[in-house]
């Protein structure tokens, strides 16, 4: 991988980058009954949306093949943008269904940029006065008197945001772009670096992962893209019965391969004389130093963490299955400790201010309820007898969490050293005061829990002998002996919770979640191999099926007892 590749793609993970969203538009669709007819033809739920909030959203046909793929983005009460990378298609499809309805659909004569990584929000927060919090939320600002679009979205796993400006402020919004933080500017992010960004972070591309030959649920796609809950919409019949009554033949999966050979796009993988699979996006990895590949997987061959020795199109590969993102992105507050810990690391090493004060600074801009950082910035400030500003940022603190008892317990120690005796007593006896409040609502919360688990105890009991009453009638009732284990779970009778969960698994061999229940009963039981095992054989169940959270759990909890393992 090129030097300046790699710098980019750890410039995304770390700071932040941008690029020109050459290829994506935005469909504008406006009317009295945009989101009632949008409701009709899209798999997502375009009516729950409100006014600044968004959704990934796809259309289907009636086969539940996919046609499109995009994010719906309410703007106004009766106007939505559509973010795509093939509006036409879209546009024409819309179109195609489109009769009397109210509702008029156009393309926006915009440049779109994209600022992707954890730092992305402080610069835009100096440039407008607010943006978008939750993914696919949306607002409008102004920029030069001139309307602009703010859609927080993600295109490389990182937290990012999609700017829609009018095409002749292109070049100046960029120039404040980079001119607002002089120290560490954004730095454009290349097409390689881009790729390496979007495999990592799992997200397929309409056209090279997905196309009108696959059906929605082989995608990925319905895990964000589909509600189970909304009326009819074309190729809902389908892609419900998928959910209801198992898992496509083939889905999108990860690959890790060994050596430095990448595979052939749409390669056919074989397995001895049966093909199990082809694949799709491929590239090097940074954060694995593998070469990673996107690929559709038989149903029998999606369990991850699996080695194989596979051909495809004639060739030999040696690969391991794997969960998708290859790459998951640190949140908020893991980057802000991660900043700590690294301002700490420097202060120890070397006992200078400097630095450390300045990677703190930006701890707090990043998660500003971060109290360690505060603290630490607080102490490194007061060591340059800088009192004044130590005691802003406590107040500031204090502000933010007004029941942070260490931010009046720092003020106390700064005005004391300023010689405000006053002041410094007054927030010795706020700290107090809310220390004593605390504990007040400790106790009470104490008194509280023990009454509500004497509650949940007797209904519990009453659950236990209901359950009890039916396997009796069936001793293999799966929804009595599934509810008798987890209750024994709860409750800390592991024991007894083996011989129903046992009976669900054996008698039920695609019920995922107990797999995950009966693993850690014997988790419980320090039964750690048994354990592993049970895992193993619910990790498959759930692969086949297309249980993505138990499989996520079964998964994550099998690691920890392998790696935990003498």
């Amino acid at each position: 991988m090129q030097p300046e590749t790699l710098e980019e793609i750890n410039q995304v993970r770390q700071n932040c980058g941008y690029f020109f969203m050459d290829g994506w538009s935005i469909l504008t669709a406006s009317g009295k009954e945009t989101f009632s007819f949008l409701q009709t033809q899209t798999t997502n739920d375009a009516l729950q949306l409100e006014v600044g909030q968004g959704q990934a959203s796809a259309i289907t046909d009636r086969q539940a093949r996919l046609i499109a793929n995009f994010s719906l983005h309410r703007i106004a009460e009766n106007e939505g943008w559509l973010l795509t990378e093939d509006w036409q298609t879209l546009h024409d499809h819309l179109e195609s269904y489109h009769f009397r309805e109210d509702v008029a659909f156009k393309k926006m004569e915009q440049t779109l940029l994209t600022l992707q990584g954890p730092k992305s929000p402080l610069l835009l927060e100096k440039i407008f006065s607010s943006l978008p919090e939750k993914p696919n939320s949306i607002l409008r600002q102004e920029f030069e008197g001139k309307p602009f679009g703010l859609i927080k979205k993600s295109v490389t796993g990182e937290e990012g945001f999609v700017i829609a400006m009018p095409q002749e402020l292109k070049e100046k919004f960029l120039e404040k772009l980079l001119n607002t933080n002089k120290d560490n500017p954004p730095i454009k992010i290349g097409e390689q670096a881009r790729e390496v960004l979007r495999i990592e972070a799992g997200i397929p591309v309409f056209g090279k992962d997905m196309d009108g030959k696959n059906i929605l649920p082989e995608t990925g796609l319905e895990h964000s893209s589909v509600s189970y809950n909304k009326g009819c919409y074309i190729g809902q019949e389908v892609i419900a019965r998928i959910k209801t009554y198992g898992a496509p033949n083939f889905a999108l999966m990860g690959l890790a391969f060994e050596g430095p050979i990448s595979p052939p796009m749409n390669g056919n993988i074989f397995l001895e004389d049966k093909k199990i699979g082809i694949v799709k996006s491929s590239i090097r990895s940074a954060s694995l130093d593998k070469v990673i590949a996107l690929a559709y997987l038989h149903k029998d061959h999606r369990s991850p963490d699996v080695e194989m020795e596979v051909s495809i199109d004639q060739r030999p590969f040696k690969i391991k299955t794997c969960l998708l993102p290859f790459y998951q992105a640190s949140t908020r507050m893991e980057h802000s400790k991660r900043l700590l810990n690294e301002a700490l690391q420097i202060y120890k090493e070397q006992e200078d201010l400097d630095k450390p004060i300045a990677i703190l600074r930006e701890a707090i801009d990043i998660y500003p309820k971060h109290a360690e950082a505060y603290e630490a910035l607080g102490v490194f400030l007061s060591k340059q007898d800088k009192l004044d500003e130590a005691i802003a940022l406590m107040k500031r603190l204090a502000e933010i969490n007004p029941q942070e008892i260490m931010a009046h317990t720092n003020l106390s120690v700064y005005y004391m050293k300023q010689g405000r005796i006053e002041d410094a007593e007054n927030e010795k006896a706020e700290a107090t005061a809310l220390q004593f409040e605390q504990a007040v609502e400790k106790n009470m919360a104490k008194k509280l829990k023990k009454k509500a688990e004497e509650q949940k105890k007797k209904e519990m009991e009453e659950k236990i002998e209901m359950f009890k009453k039916v396997l009796e009638i069936d001793p293999v009732d799966q929804v009595a002996n599934f509810g008798l284990g987890s209750i024994y779970l709860e409750t800390g009778r592991y024991e007894e919770g083996i011989g129903p969960l046992t009976t669900v698994v054996e008698k039920f061999k695609d019920y995922s979640a107990a797999y995950l229940l009966l693993g850690k009963t014997l988790e419980k039981l320090s039964e750690n191999e048994k354990a592993i095992d049970v895992y193993k054989k619910g990790i498959a169940a759930a692969s086949k099926k297309g249980d993505l959270m138990p499989l996520k759990d079964m998964q994550n909890r099998m690691n920890q007892l392998l790696h935990s393992s003498p």
